[in-house]
C-alpha cells in the first residue's frame, strides 16, 4: 500500500515537471534542416582537442562522455564544453548517464563509491529472496542491473534507489559542468530485458508482465521529475528512447515527459529496424517516438554505416528528414569517437511543411521546404534523395541501448 502512494505521488510530481519542463522549452528556437545531432561517447574521449571541438560544434546536438573527475587531457570537462559552444553558442551539449546497470570492479575506480552504495544498500536487481544472486546485463562484460524501481528501500537520508543515482549525478555531473544543458539518460526503455525481483518481496518478476513493466516506467519517471525539479529552468533531458516505437509498447507515463531522445541505429545494424522489418515499419516508429515526445523534440534519428557509400547515407538522412529529428551518422568502424560530415550537411533547406504521414505518389515520399525538396523511395528503384534498395533478414533483434562508454578503468 505504501508503495502505491509513493507511485501515485510520483506520478503526480512528474506531470508538474514535465509541465515546467515544457515552459521552458517555448524559449528555444528549432534550428533549420538538416539537423544535425552526436553522439559522441566514445573512446579517446579528446574532447580537449581543439580541432574535435570545432568538428563536435558544427553539430546542433551532441552527446559525451563522463565520469566523476573526469578532465580530458588535463582539462575540466566544463572548460572543454565552454569551448565547443564557443564555435558554435547553439549547439545543445548533454553528458550521458545510465541509471540501469553498471559494470562491477573489483578495483578502486571513478564509480566506487558509487558501485559501494549499491552494495550498502542492495540496491541490484536478484534473483533470489536471499539477495546474493545479482541478475547480469544483457549487455554482457560483467554489467549487473541496478534496481531503479520505487521498490528500493531508502538510506538513511530518505532517499531510495533512484532518487540517490539522481542526486548523484546531480552533485557528480551537474554541478562541476554547469555549462552543459542536460543529461542523456541511457535504455530508458518501456519496459525491462530481464527477470528479477522487482518487488522486492523475494519473488521472480517476469519482464513480459505489464505490472513490471509499470513498475520499470514509473522509475524512470521519478528520475526525470527529480532531475528537472533540480536543474535550472531552460535545462532539457533526453534519453535513448529507441525501444518506445514498438508497436507492443507501453509509454503511457512517458508521453511527453522527455524533451527528446535517441533512436539507435534505426538503420545499418542487423538488428536495427530496418534491416528486419522493412522502411515502412522503421517510419512508423520514428513517427511514434516523435509523437510521444515533449517539446522542443530534440531527438536523433541515428544510423551506422560506411562513410563512403553515400546512396545509404542519403537514404538514411532523406528518412529522417521526413520528421523533425536530428540526422546522426556513426561509423561502423570507428563507433561513437569522430565526426562525420558529409556536403549534404550544409545544405540550407530552411524550414519544413508538416512530416507527411503518407506517400506522395507511386509510393515516393515527399516533403517541401523553404529552400528544397525531399524525396525518398523505399522500393528499388531509384530516385533523388534515395538511392537505396530495401532490404529485409532475418529476425535478430536486440534490445536498443547505446554501446556503454565505460570510460574510468
Amino acid at each position: 500500500m505504501l508503495h502505491h502512494q509513493l507511485r501515485n505521488l510520483s506520478l503526480a510530481v512528474t506531470a508538474a515537471a514535465a509541465l515546467a519542463g515544457g515552459a521552458s522549452a517555448f524559449a528555444f528556437t528549432k534550428p533549420a534542416f538538416p539537423r544535425i545531432g552526436g553522439v559522441n561517447i566514445g573512446s579517446p574521449f579528446n574532447y580537449n582537442d581543439p580541432t574535435y571541438q570545432a568538428n563536435l560544434a558544427r553539430q546542433q546536438l551532441v552527446i559525451l562522455n563522463y565520469y566523476p573527475g573526469f578532465a580530458p587531457g588535463g582539462v575540466a570537462m566544463n572548460t572543454a564544453v565552454q569551448a565547443i559552444k564557443a564555435h558554435n553558442p547553439k549547439a545543445l551539449i548533454f553528458l550521458y548517464v545510465n541509471s540501469n546497470e553498471l559494470q562491477y570492479r573489483s578495483a578502486p575506480g571513478a564509480f566506487s563509491a558509487y558501485q559501494n552504495k549499491l552494495d550498502a544498500m542492495q540496491w541490484w536487481l536478484y534473483a533470489d529472496a536471499g539477495k546474493t544472486q545479482k541478475v547480469g546485463s544483457t549487455f554482457g562484460n560483467g554489467y549487473y542491473i541496478i534496481n531503479n524501481t520505487l521498490f528500493t528501500p531508502k538510506d538513511s537520508s530518505g532517499d531510495d534507489a533512484i532518487d540517490w543515482i539522481t542526486k548523484f549525478y546531480f552533485n557528480n555531473y551537474y554541478q562541476p559542468n554547469p555549462a552543459i544543458d542536460g543529461f542523456f539518460m541511457d535504455n530508458t526503455f518501456w519496459r525491462p530485458y530481464v527477470d528479477g525481483d522487482w518487488q522486492r518481496n523475494g519473488v521472480v518478476d517476469l519482464q513480459a508482465n505489464p505490472t513490471t513493466q509499470l513498475w520499470l516506467r514509473q522509475g524512470y519517471a521519478r528520475y526525470y521529475a527529480l532531475i528537472k525539479s533540480l536543474m535550472p529552468s531552460g535545462k532539457f533531458q533526453i534519453g535513448n528512447v529507441g525501444d518506445w516505437g514498438d508497436p507492443g509498447s507501453t509509454i503511457t507515463e512517458y508521453q511527453g515527459l522527455l524533451n527528446g531522445g535517441v533512436m539507435e541505429a534505426y538503420i545499418g545494424k542487423s538488428w536495427s529496424v530496418e534491416s528486419w522489418a522493412g522502411w515502412a515499419n522503421m517510419m512508423a516508429r520514428y513517427r511514434r517516438v516523435m509523437g510521444a515526445l515533449g517539446e522542443p523534440k530534440l531527438a536523433i534519428f541515428n544510423q551506422w554505416g560506411d562513410p563512403s557509400d553515400y546512396r545509404s547515407m542519403r537514404y538514411g538522412l532523406g528518412s529522417c528528414l521526413l520528421g523533425d529529428a536530428y540526422y546522426s551518422f556513426t561509423n561502423t568502424a570507428t563507433g561513437y569517437n569522430s565526426v562525420v560530415w558529409f556536403d549534404e550537411f550544409n545544405a540550407s533547406l530552411g524550414q519544413a511543411t508538416p512530416a507527411p504521414v503518407a506517400a506522395w505518389q507511386s509510393g515516393m515520399w515527399r516533403r517541401d521546404f523553404d529552400n528544397g525538396i525531399v524525396l525518398v523511395n523505399p522500393k528499388a528503384e531509384r530516385h533523388a534523395g534515395s538511392g537505396h534498395e530495401q532490404r529485409s533478414s532475418g529476425d535478430d533483434r536486440q534490445p536498443a541501448g547505446s554501446r556503454r562508454p565505460d570510460p574510468a578503468a
